[in-house]
C-alpha cells in the first residue's frame, strides 16, 4: 500500500499551462531582413542534413539569427518549428522538461498520448514519459518537427545533458533538435558525433570572410569605404558580427569615418568594450539611463519600466532605441516584453554595477516588488539576490515554499534558493530550513535531511541553552513540532519503524495541536501505513479516516486520494478482492483526471489496482495498468509500493511466459532494497523467489536464497513467530515442504491460521490454507487435503480471490482436480473458476498459436516492437525500456520466435497484420 510520498507534495495545483513564461516559446523578431552569406548558408543547408545542429560561438557571433535562418528554411520545407529561449532558471531537470513538451505540444496540437496537463507535479521520470509518447506519435505520423534551443549555455546541470542525450537517443529520425550556446558539445553528448547525427558548426562557420566583411559593411548603407579600411576592420574584428554591426553604428554615429577607423585600428584595448563605448557615447543621457536600468533584467516591459523604475516616458525611449537599431530584441508579437542583445546587456551590467552599485541595489529592490505584485516569483527572488539583501530573498522564498514544494513538487528549486542564503542568515529562520529539510528528503537525499536536523537541533539547543526536547516551554511550540514531524517522516522513509513507534508514542498527541495540518495529515497516514504492517487494520483504518479529514481541511486531494487508496488495500488484505478491484479501479480513473496518468498518485494507485486485479485473475488489466504505473511506483514512495511494484511486475511478466524478464524484475527490486536498506522489500521478493524455485523443480537454489534471508528448512524457527515477517514464514513453510520436513508443519500451520484469522488476514489465510492442503496431500491423508482446500476455496470465492490458491503451484492444482471430482456439478462455480485460471496460461497460448500461427505477445514485447517500428537499435531500445542490451537481444530472439520471422522488418510487417501495432 502507497503512504506520504515525493507526490503527496501536490495538491489539486493549477494545470502547468499557468506556470509559463509565454515569452520564452517566441523566436526573437529581426529588425530587417537577414543578410545572406552564402558561404554560411550553405554550411547551414548542409547541416539540415543531420538530426542535430550545435551552433556554438562566443557572443555576437549569429548564432541566434543561424537558428531564424534554419526555422525560416524547415518552415518552408513544410516542417514544424517550435522554440524555447533558456535562462538560468531551466537549470532544473523538471523545469527543462516541462518547457520542451510544452513547446512540442504547442506546435503539434494532440501529439502524444498524454498532454503536459496529465502531471501536476515536477516528476522526472513522470515528464520523460510524456516525452516518450511523443516520440512514438512522431514515429507514427512521420510528421516532421524540429525543436531549437536557445542560449543552451546557460545549462550546466549534468542531469539535463544526459536528459537531452536520452531523447535523442529514444527520437525518431523525423524530429531534429538544433541548438546555440557559447559552449562546445557536451561530452556526455559524444555518442551524437560518433554516430553522424551531428552537425557541429563553431566559430569558423560563423565568423565572416573579408568578402563577406565587405558585403556586410555595404548592406549597413556606410558611406563608401575602400579595400584597406574594410581589411582592417575584418582584421581588427576577425569577422566577429556583432563587433561589425557596432562598427557600422558607430561609424554612423561618429561621423569622422577614416579618422574613426584609424583610432579603431591603432586601440589597445577590448574590442566590443571600445566599439560599444563609441556607439553608446552618442546616446542622449535619459536613454543612457533607461539602457542602464533595464539591461539589469533579463527581460523587461514597458509596464515594469514606469511602475517601478520610474520611468514614465519608456515608450518614447523604447521608440528612440529602436529606430536607431540599438540591439533590442521583442519577445511577445504583442510587443509588451524586451531584452537586449545579450553582448549588449552584458557591458550595461557591468558598467552600471562598477558605477552606481546604489542604483543596482534600488533598481532591483523595485523590480522584485514589482514581480512579486504581479505573480512572478522566480524572477521576484532573482531580483531580490541581486539586491544582496539575502534577507529580502529569503522573506520571498518563506513566502512561497509551500506552494513551491507542496503544490508543485519542485524541490530543486528550493534547494538550489537555500543553498544560495549564507549560514548567518539562515541561523534564524528554523521554519525555512524545516523546508529545505523536507525538500532534500523528499528528493531521496536522506543523508543531508538527517545532517539538517541534526543541525537544527544542535542550534536550537545553544540558542536556548537547554536540550531541545527538555526545554520545550522555551522553544516555540510550533517550531518543535514541526521540527519532530520532520524527524518523524525522516524515519518513515528510512524505514526505521521501531523509530517511528517511540517518535509517535512520545509526540504524537502535542502534534495535534501544534503542528501544520498538512504535516499532521502525512504523519496521521505515516502512522496508519505502519499499523497496517503490523496488521492493525482497524487501527490503520481509523488513523485513515483522521488524516483524510486532515487533507480535506486543506482541500488537498493528493492526500485524500492516498487515504481512500489505503481502505481499499485493506480490504484486498481481508479477502475482499472484490471490491478493492471496483475501489481502486474507480480512484485510478480519478487520479488521472485530477492529476494525470503519469502522476506519482496514479501511478500508487496503479499498482495496487495491478495487485487487486492480478489477484481476480484480471491479468489484462493489471498488464495495462503496470505499463504507465511501474516505472515511478517502483522508483518514489516507501517500501509498500515497491512491494507491490516488483511482486506483481515480475508475476505478469511470468504469466506471459517471460520467464527471464521477470527474473530480472526481481532482481531489480532486490537491488533496490539493498540500495536503500529496505529488509522488507528484500525479504518479500527472496519468498517470491523461493516459490518460483522450488515450482521449478530447484530446490538447490531456492534452500540458496532461504539461507539468504536466514531461513534454514532443518533448524525451523518458533512456530507462531509472524512478527517475524509472513514472508519469512512462508519461505520457511514452502521449503519444508520441498524438503520433506514435515515433522510438526501441521502444528505450526495451524497456529498460524489462528492468528491471521484473529486479524482478519484473509488472504494470507487462503494461501496458508493451500499449503496445508499440500501438506496432507504430500502425507497421504487426501480427504483431510481436499476438506482444507474447499475452506479455502470458499472464502476465496467469497471475496474474489483466484491466484492466491492458483499461484501455489501444480500440487494445489492437484488437490483442486480431486475436490471437483468429489464435490456436485451444481456446487463446482468456485472449483471451475479456480480451475479455468490454473489452465488459463497454457489455454490461451494455445488458442492464440492456433489461430495465428504464432506464440503470445507479451504487452512488454508490444512495447518494444513498437520502439523497433520507430527505428531503435538494440541499444536505444535497451535504454528505452531501462534494461540491458542484452536482455533487449533476448526479447527480439523470443519475439521473431513467436511471430515466426527472421528479421526486424519482417516482424513488424507480422505484427501489423495481427493488429498488434
Amino acid at each position: 500500500m502507497a503512504i506520504p510520498d515525493p507526490a503527496l507534495t501536490m495538491a489539486r495545483a493549477p494545470r502547468p499551462e499557468g506556470r509559463f513564461i509565454e515569452t520564452k516559446f517566441r523566436p526573437p523578431s529581426v529588425a530587417g531582413e537577414l543578410v545572406a552569406l552564402a558561404r554560411l548558408d550553405r554550411a547551414l543547408a548542409a547541416a539540415l542534413e543531420r538530426r542535430v545542429v550545435w551552433l556554438s560561438a562566443p557572443a555576437g557571433f549569429g548564432k541566434t539569427t543561424s537558428l531564424l535562418k534554419l526555422a525560416r528554411a524547415l518552415a518552408a520545407d513544410g516542417c514544424t518549428t517550435c522554440w524555447v529561449n533558456l535562462d538560468p532558471e531551466d537549470n532544473e531537470t523538471a523545469r527543462f522538461l516541462q518547457y520542451v513538451i510544452e513547446a512540442v505540444q504547442r506546435a503539434l496540437p494532440g501529439i502524444g498520448e498524454y498532454r503536459l496537463a496529465d502531471v501536476c507535479e515536477a516528476n522526472v521520470d513522470a515528464l520523460k514519459a510524456i516525452l516518450r509518447s511523443v516520440c512514438e506519435d512522431l514515429a507514427a505520423r512521420a510528421t516532421p518537427l524540429a525543436l531549437f534551443l536557445d542560449d543552451y549555455h546557460l545549462i550546466d546541470n549534468p542531469a539535463i545533458h544526459a536528459v537531452l542525450a536520452w531523447l535523442l537517443s529514444v527520437s525518431p529520425d523525423c524530429l531534429r533538435v538544433l541548438i546555440a550556446s557559447r559552449y562546445r558539445l557536451p561530452s556526455t553528448m559524444d555518442d551524437l558525433r560518433r554516430q553522424q547525427v551531428l552537425a557541429d558548426i563553431g566559430t569558423a562557420e560563423l565568423s565572416l570572410t573579408l568578402d563577406e566583411t565587405a558585403c556586410f559593411l555595404h548592406a549597413a548603407q556606410l558611406p563608401a569605404l575602400n579595400a584597406d579600411q574594410v581589411r582592417t576592420l575584418f582584421e581588427r574584428t576577425e569577422g566577429w558580427a556583432a563587433g561589425l554591426q557596432l562598427v557600422a553604428m558607430a561609424l554612423q554615429a561618429d561621423g569622422r569615418g577614416a579618422a574613426f577607423i584609424d583610432e579603431f585600428s591603432g586601440a589597445d584595448c577590448d574590442v566590443s568594450a571600445y566599439l560599444l563605448e563609441a556607439v553608446l557615447s552618442q546616446v542622449p543621457p535619459t536613454v543612457m539611463r533607461f539602457l542602464s536600468l533595464t539591461a539589469l533584467f533579463d527581460r523587461f516591459s514597458l509596464a515594469l519600466c514606469s511602475e517601478a523604475l520610474g520611468q514614465h516616458d519608456a515608450g518614447a525611449t523604447m521608440a528612440w532605441i529602436r529606430a536607431h537599431n540599438l540591439f533590442l530584441i521583442a519577445l511577445d508579437d504583442g510587443g509588451q516584453w524586451f531584452r537586449y542583445h545579450h553582448l549588449l546587456s552584458d557591458y550595461l551590467r557591468g558598467a552600471t554595477a562598477a558605477g552606481a552599485p546604489d542604483q543596482v541595489c534600488l533598481a532591483n529592490r523595485a523590480a522584485s516588488a514589482w514581480f512579486a505584485r504581479e505573480g512572478l516569483r522566480d524572477e521576484a527572488i532573482r531580483c531580490a539576490f541581486q539586491t544582496g539583501d539575502v534577507n529580502l530573498a529569503a522573506d520571498l522564498i518563506e513566502r512561497c515554499v509551500e506552494d513551491v514544494t507542496q503544490r508543485r513538487g519542485e524541490h530543486d528549486q528550493v534547494i538550489r534558493w537555500y543553498q544560495r542564503l549564507p549560514e548567518e542568515t539562515l541561523l534564524e529562520r528554523i521554519t525555512l530550513r524545516l523546508s529545505y529539510v523536507r525538500s532534500v528528503m523528499w528528493s531521496g537525499r536522506l543523508r543531508e535531511a538527517q545532517s539538517a536536523l541534526l543541525a537544527i537541533e544542535s542550534d536550537l539547543a545553544l540558542r536556548y541553552a537547554v536540550s531541545v526536547y527538555d526545554g520545550k516551554d522555551a522553544i516555540d511550540a510550533a517550531i518543535l513540532g514541526d521540527l519532530q514531524i520532520c524527524w518523524y517522516m525522516f524515519h518513515v522513509f528510512s524505514n526505521r519503524v521501531e523509530r517511528v513507534r517511540e517518535s509517535k508514542r512520545t509526540w504524537g498527541a502535542q502534534w495535534e495541536s501544534t503542528g501544520n495540518p498538512l504535516d499532521i495529515a502525512r504523519v496521521k497516514l505515516a502512522a496508519a501505513c505502519f499499523a497496517f504492517i503490523e496488521h492493525d487494520y482497524r487501527e490503520a483504518l481509523a488513523l485513515g479516516e483522521s488524516a483524510q479529514a486532515f487533507y480535506e481541511r486543506c482541500d488537498y486531494y493528493a492526500g485524500v486520494a492516498g487515504c481512500r487508496r489505503m481502505r481499499y488495500v485493506i480490504a484486498l488484505e481481508r479477502g475482499q478482492a472484490r471490491e478493492a478491484e471496483r475501489g481502486l479501479a474507480a480512484l485510478y480513473e480519478e487520479n488521472c483526471r485530477e492529476l494525470g496518468r503519469y502522476s506519482i498518485i496514479a501511478a500508487n494507485t496503479g499498482i495496487q489496482l495491478a495487485d487487486a486485479a492480478y489477484e481476480r485473475g484480471q491479468v489484462d488489466l493489471a498488464r495495462k495498468v503496470l505499463a504507465s504505473a511501474f516505472g515511478m511506483s517502483s522508483k518514489y514512495g516507501l517500501v509498500t509500493n515497491f512491494i507491490a511494484a516488483f511482486l506483481t511486475s515480475s508475476r505478469v511478466l511470468r504469466f506471459d511466459q517471460q520467464g527471464e524478464a521477470a527474473d530480472a524484475c526481481l532482481s531489480e527490486g532486490l537491488a533496490l532494497g539493498r540500495e536503500r536498506s529496505l529488509p522488507r522489500l528484500t525479504v518479500a521478493l527472496q519468498g517470491e523467489r523461493v516459490r518460483v524455485y522450488l515450482q521449478q523443480g530447484r530446490i538447490d537454489d531456492a534452500l540458496k536464497v532461504g539461507r539468504g534471508a536466514g531461513i534454514d528448512p532443518a533448524q525451523p524457527g518458533e512456530a507462531g513467530a509472524l512478527a517475524r515477517s509472513s514472508d519469512l514464514v512462508l519461505i520457511e513453510l514452502r521449503l519444508r515442504l520441498a524438503t520433506g520436513r514435515l515433522q510438526g508443519l501441521g502444528l505450526a500451520i495451524d497456529d498460524l491460521l489462528v492468528q491471521t484469522r484473529k486479524q482478519q488476514r484473509v488472504r494470507l489465510t487462503v494461501r496458508l490454507l493451500a499449503l496445508k492442503s499440500v501438506l496432507l496431500q504430500q502425507t497421504g491423508r487426501m480427504d483431510d487435503a481436499c476438506a482444507v482446500l474447499d475452506t479455502a476455496v470458499g472464502l476465496a470465492s467469497a471475496g474474489g480471490l483466484c491466484r492466491s490458491i492458483v499461484d501455489e503451484g501444480p500440487e494445489v492444482r492437484a488437490v483442486l482436480e480431486e475436490l471437483r471430482r468429489r464435490t456436485p456439478l451444481a456446487a463446482q462455480d468456485g472449483l471451475s473458476s479456480l480451475l479455468s485460471a490454473c489452465n488459463f496460461a497454457v489455454a490461451s497460448t494455445r488458442a492464440f498459436g492456433a489461430a495465428l500461427g504464432a506464440a503470445v505477445i507479451s504487452a512488454r514485447e508490444v512495447d518494444i516492437l513498437k520502439l523497433v517500428q520507430c527505428g531503435l537499435d538494440n541499444r536505444r531500445v535497451a535504454v528505452q525500456m531501462g534494461i540491458s542490451e542484452g536482455t533487449a537481444k533476448w526479447y527480439l530472439r523470443n519475439i521473431y520466435q513467436k511471430l515466426q520471422v527472421g528479421s526486424r522488418t519482417a516482424a513488424i510487417a507480422r505484427a501489423r497484420e495481427l493488429r498488434l501495432l
